[in-house]
């Protein structure tokens, strides 16, 4: 009897399975390990250009019994000032003056009226009225030029009188002190123009006068000044012909002392309320409030004044508009749209990594946003 081998067949239908399931998995890792990579290159940067504008805030603030913020002072000042017309002609004239006279001699000497009297250049003048001079003592006398014309305009100078004995003349004789004027008078007629441009400068001088009596009360302080009330007065009338005229003011010169310093800060106070919430930041320009005086009460002595001050207003680059997550996502004119619809956005410049990538990655790490500011 012969033995029957039996053979046994094993199906290689699980072999395959896994070899698949194997497969399967190891090219899923080699696409999951691809995405881990891909992401972590993706990359965004975000410059936003941003151009700051300027602000402006006024406020008036009233000064009365506030120390702390201002004190107002008030002065009464008086003031002559000699004015010439604009358009003058010249007239020749006689030059005028006064002389002390002199006597060393111990007798009185009797002098008449046009008595001579010469300088040692030649020029002659002459007594206007008869005096007497006291033994060792002196007069005062008025003097005239012999001609007319403007060579008798001299300075002081020392007189010699010819009426006298040579050896006379020695011991009385005459000084000037001041010089001779007159010798050409300088006339035109007054206009209203002059009469303006006079009161102008009279107001001007006037506010001098008080600026310089009112500023040593606070001198820790800044001030403005202002003429009040001003009283002006003319002494020769519009179309006379003359030389010169006088004016002759009065008024009340006032004094708005301030702490600059408080007055800055309520400007900042109000230039910060033109601040939108976090979207904005406000810097400032370093420059000091401009302070006027707007409005003054002489009975109550209430003023006010008017403040203005600057600052420089920018995109807050801490701002919520700017957070990485917004931008999550978005292409680059989604980008573009939303950043330019901002203020103070004046570009964008949007950079991919890889360059043919789309959108921002959804990782805050790799987006880099840039604020650049430009002048």
């Amino acid at each position: 009897m012969t033995p029957h081998h039996k053979e046994t067949h094993y199906s290689n239908e699980p072999v395959r399975f896994y070899k698949i399931v194997a497969l399967t998995f190891l090219i899923l890792t080699f696409v999951l390990l691809g995405v881990i990579v891909f992401m972590s290159a993706k990359r965004a940067t975000i410059t936003i250009v941003t151009k700051p504008e300027s602000v402006e805030a006024v406020l008036m603030q009233e000064i009365k019994d506030n120390p702390k913020i201002g004190i107002v002072e008030k002065k009464d000042v008086v003031f002559t000032k000699t004015y010439k017309p604009v358009s003058t002609r010249e007239e020749v004239s006689v030059a005028v003056g006064e002389v002390t006279l002199f006597n060393t001699t111990g007798a009185s000497q009797a002098l008449v009226a046009t008595t001579r009297l010469l300088t040692t250049e030649g020029v002659l003048f002459r007594l206007k009225k008869g005096v007497v001079i006291p033994a060792k003592g002196k007069a005062i006398a008025e003097v005239y030029a012999d001609k007319a014309g403007k060579d008798s305009e001299i300075g002081p100078s020392k007189f010699t009188i010819p009426g006298l004995s040579e050896a006379k003349q020695k011991v009385v004789y005459a000084e000037s002190e001041k010089p001779m004027s007159g010798g050409v008078k300088q006339l035109g007629v007054i206009g209203e123009d002059d009469i303006k441009e006079a009161e102008n400068d009279m107001k001007a001088e006037l506010k001098k006068q008080g600026e310089e009596q009112l500023s040593k009360l606070h001198a820790d302080m800044k001030a403005i000044y202002s003429v009040a009330d001003a009283v002006i007065t003319s002494d020769k009338e519009v179309g006379k012909e003359a030389g010169e005229f006088s004016l002759s003011g009065t008024a009340m010169v006032v004094g708005v002392f301030y702490n600059n310093n408080e007055l800055a800060v309520l400007v900042k106070d109000e230039l910060q309320k033109k601040i939108v919430g976090d979207a904005e930041i406000l810097s400032s320009d370093n420059a000091e409030p401009s302070v006027t005086l707007d409005e003054f009460d002489k009975e109550t002595s209430r003023a006010v004044l008017k403040v203005a001050g600057s600052g420089v207003v920018e995109l807050n680059p801490e701002s919520g508009q700017l957070q990485k997550m917004i931008f999550f996502g978005k292409t680059r004119d989604e980008i573009r749209r939303y950043l330019l619809s901002l203020d103070h956005v004046s570009g964008v410049e949007i950079k991919f990594s890889p360059a043919w990538m789309g959108t921002v990655p959804h990782v805050a790490e790799h987006v880099n946003v840039v604020v650049k500011k430009v002048e």
